[in-house]
């Protein structure tokens, strides 16, 4: 039976298995849940649909993202960065799935809708029907990234004494969201400088089906009917970085897939994933992963050992 979007039916959704999760129940028996979800290796790719309900994900990011890719009904909402201790949240009735191409550390708060109705009817307000929000966009919020810090060392300490806690935790981030974040859910302008959700797709599929050969500004431009000033400046506004950078981000995220096959030199990785030469991927993928390719590659080695033994 469909559980909600939380625990083992969200762990699945990023193929993995049986995650952390913390439960509580509001005053007429709705669930709240939280669940904490951890991918220590780059280059996932696309997480699987989490199944259309009408309840909402307020995810709490713990660790940085260079790239931050999300799909709403089919289509391409956002493409951006994010930092630490960022939040974004997800409505479910619009099917959302996400790429992911570096390692991943988030809370993920499960709220069904009916759940921020009964908040919002208990602090007096009788007219809140749904969060407001633009898709994808990330915030900091103190408020949030406090609840999910004491929360965090209260997953591997499941206890009676904790669940008091947890209820009062979960029960008052849902009124949190019902107070700070309610309203009605239109659809967001299109910020002053960036690209049109449109351009913006076009843009970076172009830029995916040329992973290997790479394309020019010109190209990009001509395509989103902007000159290539224009586009790269909208570009970098609404990912936060360039397009070439954009660029070299994916050319590493396919590396990364490739190193997983031992019998493949470094200089056979970057020339398949696109780089110029070996040096040049080892450049990149240094800046983008904190580590050069070859240590990467002997850290992921030791640990399948490890996991195997």
């Amino acid at each position: 039976m469909y559980n909600g979007a939380y625990g083992d039916r969200l762990g699945h959704s990023f193929r993995l298995n049986n995650p952390p999760v913390l439960y509580s129940r509001t005053r007429r028996g709705i669930c709240l849940a939280v669940t904490e979800l951890r991918i220590d290796r780059g280059g996932y790719g696309m997480t699987s649909p989490m199944g259309r309900e009408d309840a909402y994900l307020v995810c709490l990011n713990l660790r940085k993202q260079s790239t931050h890719e999300l799909w709403c009904d089919g289509h391409s909402v956002c493409s951006t960065s994010y930092e630490g201790g960022t939040t974004y949240i997800l409505d479910l009735r619009r099917d959302p799935i996400a790429y992911i191409g570096d390692p991943l550390h988030s809370l993920y708060f499960y709220m069904p809708r009916s759940a921020i109705v009964e908040a919002s009817e208990e602090l007096g307000s009788n007219n809140i029907a749904s969060l407001a929000f633009d898709p994808g966009e990330c915030f900091l919020d103190a408020i949030i990234g406090s609840i999910g810090q004491t929360l965090l060392p209260i997953f591997d300490k499941a206890t009676s004494v904790n669940q008091a806690l947890v209820d009062h935790l979960l029960q008052g981030m849902c009124a949190y969201m019902a107070s700070t974040y309610s309203g009605s859910s239109a659809r967001p302008d299109i910020v002053k400088g960036t690209l049109a959700p449109w351009q913006q797709r076009l843009v970076t599929q172009m830029m995916r089906e040329r992973i290997f050969e790479g394309i020019s500004i010109n190209e990009l431009a001509e395509a989103c009917g902007l000159s290539a000033g224009a586009l790269a400046r909208g570009f970098k506004k609404s990912t936060g970085m360039s397009p070439h950078q954009w660029l070299l981000s994916r050319r590493v995220d396919l590396a990364l897939e490739l190193m997983a096959d031992p019998d493949m030199s470094l200089a056979e990785i970057a020339f398949n994933a696109g780089f110029s030469d070996q040096s040049h991927f080892s450049r990149v993928f240094t800046q983008k992963m904190g580590v050069a390719p070859g240590a990467w590659r002997k850290s992921q080695a030791n640990t399948r050992r490890v996991e195997a033994a």
